[in-house]
């Protein structure tokens, strides 16, 4: 937990067992409330006057131009969860195994997970290395509110696994990882790597990610993309997210033979190596 007051309408997730993949979804619908709620006062901005004018001016054309709107709204909203269901639900484990066989993760690797405040992955390495060890490493160190309040959200929802033995939560301190000089195989950077500040802390983090990794070793990356399937999922909100060839240049200036690869769910996959 974050250790603030704030109260949540979603139930907070168990810390003795995994959460369900619907348990993850139903979070990322409930962190993307506001962005919903931004999205559809705008639909009704629009909407609502026409179809009033249309009403009371007698004019079919604008009467109907009000219903396409609210059917556009609905199917984007409907997208949006199967998209968001895509990415967080059940299927999400297709582009995790997708990304462990594009980086030919061996199922006894050590593994340093980098998030945010999410165990998710954690969980699905374990289920797809069943002989791995991980470094479920919480590497959020940022003073004062997230500029994103979803993160908040995420983090207040989800504590420290302690059900399985192999996950080994951990805590960054000013974005150093607490883990030795090359002793990890593979390290992971996940959804929600994008809100770590560039200028200084991104940086350092992936500094740290070569630090730890023995040479040679794997680092892995997945990430939301701006382009118009993530958009369509998420709305205006993906603004902010770094762009895919950001991502693959930061990779390439931290590790060697770097190679991209795209999900279906709209997730991109990057891969490369550790300079030995």
């Amino acid at each position: 937990m974050s250790g603030t007051a704030r109260r949540h309408w979603y139930r907070s997730a168990p810390a003795a067992r995994r959460p369900s993949h619907w348990w993850y979804w139903g979070r990322a619908v409930y962190v993307s409330r506001r962005d919903y709620r931004k999205i559809f006062l705008a639909f009704l901005a629009v909407g609502v006057p026409l179809g009033a004018a249309g009403v009371l001016l007698g004019i079919t054309v604008l009467l109907n131009a009000a219903l396409v709107i609210a059917g556009i709204g609905l199917i984007l909203f409907l997208y949006s969860l199967f998209g968001l269901y895509r990415m967080y639900g059940h299927p999400s484990m297709r582009y995790y195994r997708r990304l462990l066989e594009q980086g030919n993760v061996p199922d006894r690797a050590i593994v340093a997970d980098l998030h945010i405040g999410t165990y998710r992955t954690a969980f699905a390495l374990a289920d797809l290395l069943p002989h791995a060890t991980i470094h479920s490493v919480d590497c959020w160190d940022i003073e004062g509110p997230p500029a994103e309040e979803a993160v908040a959200d995420v983090r207040d929802l989800e504590p420290a696994p302690t059900a399985n033995p192999r996950i080994r939560p951990a805590k960054a301190t000013k974005f150093s990882i607490p883990l030795p000089d090359a002793t990890c195989d593979v390290v992971v950077f996940g959804f929600g790597t994008h809100e770590i500040p560039r200028g200084g802390p991104r940086e350092k983090l992936f500094r740290e990610a070569q630090r730890i990794l023995k040479p040679g070793g794997t680092a892995l990356l997945f990430e939301h993309g701006y382009d118009l399937h993530n958009y369509l999922i998420f709305g205006p909100v993906i603004d902010h997210v770094t762009r895919r060839q950001e991502w693959l240049k930061t990779m390439a200036e931290y590790f060697s033979d770097v190679a991209y690869a795209r999900s279906s769910a709209a997730v991109d996959l990057i891969v490369g190596q550790r300079r030995a």
